[in-house]
């Protein structure tokens, strides 16, 4: 495969996450040669690339200059044409202010922060120590149903898909309790939730439908299942402790937040909380399996386990990234970025900095210091679930940790052609012979 240069390369297209992972080698030139790059492509709105480190550290705590309002990801124009046209029709059906946020992450500081502090106090360390032994409780009983599914595919001569056998269960669940849903309801809202986010559900889709059509009826099936959760809180007085009754106690500027603020809370909950942390975990164990010497290292040292989370969040990357839109004039590593111009930031890429990271392309469960970008560049934005999904794959990795020598990988990952998160949404393997 010829080296990219800076003329040709390719660090957008969906399709190329698919069929290649991540595009190590162009970031990689970017660091090196340009880390603030125009990037500018037929398919997509131009943007600056930014790739090293120090800069979208720069970039994320200056939300002052660069917002989040105008411009959040970064994804080709028809893709953007369709997403504000079915926005714009959903919002005339539920008859809502087609110019409100989609949720609080689109919104900036002091409005965003205010959204923002309803349940933060849910997702601090002292409140998660006191769900850490029902997380261990949980992850080993999925760990049970994953050595039943390896032991009944190794009869039939098969693989077992990791992510349906046991990643994708620990994290809704956990999310599905803290917003007080009923476990009888998570299998249908794992269902909804990978049908929003790309991931094949043939249960679900219709035949002949195609993705747009199965996409509407899934937004559809999701707001009408989190408009009653809404209603039924309502209706209760609102009194629990969960995250959906504390978004229905809180206000912002006096005001109690509208339905569409509320859907849009409980939508991005739901999926967000979900997919990151079943990827950052498929992903991780992915590395483990690839690098035996360190599964070992872990298994005959569980208090590794803390740092071997850290590595797995650095390795993987789940998030590849988001984008900001500059309100004035800025110089960022000597370059001039002009008062509306926007920038991508590409967390990956800075998980791979040779300028922070010794030996960035070396997985290393010890690694220290270990300052990663998996949750964003702090600041303002910083990912409100970063403690759960930290606390989940911990419980998600010690269950594990009787599993892991006798597994093996059976094949290579299958990706969602999603340029924000191209989730792993099947990992084949297998109990080693």
């Amino acid at each position: 495969m010829p080296e990219p240069t800076l003329q040709d390369l390719d660090i957008h297209s969906p399709d190329l996450y698919v069929s290649r992972g991540y595009p190590w080698r162009e970031w990689d030139l970017l660091r090196r040669e340009a880390p603030v790059f125009w990037y500018e492509r037929e398919s997509i709105d131009p943007f600056w690339a930014i790739t090293r480190h120090a800069d979208i550290l720069t970039v994320s705590k200056r939300s002052d200059v660069f917002v989040n309002s105008r411009r959040l990801r970064l994804q080709d124009r028809a893709e953007d044409q369709r997403q504000s046209h079915y926005m714009r029709l959903r919002a005339e059906a539920m008859g809502w202010d087609p110019k409100e946020p989609h949720d609080f992450i689109f919104m900036d500081d002091p409005r965003h922060r205010n959204f923002r502090l309803i349940p933060a106090r849910r997702f601090t360390p002292a409140a998660l120590d006191k769900l850490e032994d029902h997380f261990d409780q949980l992850s080993l009983g999925f760990a049970e149903e994953l050595r039943s599914q390896l032991d009944e595919a190794a009869q039939r001569g098969e693989p077992c898909d990791f992510v349906r056998a046991f990643a994708e269960k620990l994290p809704l669940a956990a999310i599905g309790e803290m917003l007080g849903l009923p476990p009888g309801d998570w299998q249908r809202l794992k269902v909804l939730t990978n049908v929003l986010i790309g991931a094949p559900e043939p249960d679900f889709e219709a035949e002949g439908e195609d993705r747009q059509t199965s996409l509407r009826r899934a937004v559809a099936e999701l707001l009408g299942y989190n408009l009653e959760v809404i209603e039924k809180r309502r209706a209760d007085g609102a009194q629990g402790d969960d995250v959906a009754s504390l978004l229905l106690r809180g206000k912002v500027d006096g005001k109690p937040l509208t339905d569409q603020q509320l859907l849009g809370y409980l939508n991005l909950l739901l999926v967000a909380g979900n997919e990151t942390t079943r990827n950052a975990l498929t992903g991780g164990v992915q590395a483990l399996l690839e690098h035996p010497e360190e599964r070992d290292r872990l298994c005959a040292n569980p208090e590794l386990v803390t740092s071997a989370v850290e590595e797995m969040l650095r390795w993987t990357s789940p998030v590849v990234q988001f984008a900001r839109t500059a309100v004035e004039d800025f110089e960022l590593a000597g370059v001039r970025i002009r008062a509306g111009d926007d920038v991508g930031i590409w967390y990956p890429s800075a998980n791979r900095d040779e300028a922070v990271f010794s030996d960035p392309y070396r997985f290393d469960i010890t690694r220290s210091p270990n300052h990663h970008l998996a949750f964003g560049g702090y600041g303002a934005h910083f990912c409100l679930g970063a403690n759960l999904a930290r606390w989940e794959m911990r419980a998600a990795l010690r269950a594990l940790l009787p599993i892991l020598p006798s597994m093996e990988l059976a094949g290579p990952e299958q990706r969602i052609p999603f340029l924000h998160v191209p989730a792993i949404h099947a990992l084949p393997v297998r109990l080693a012979a």
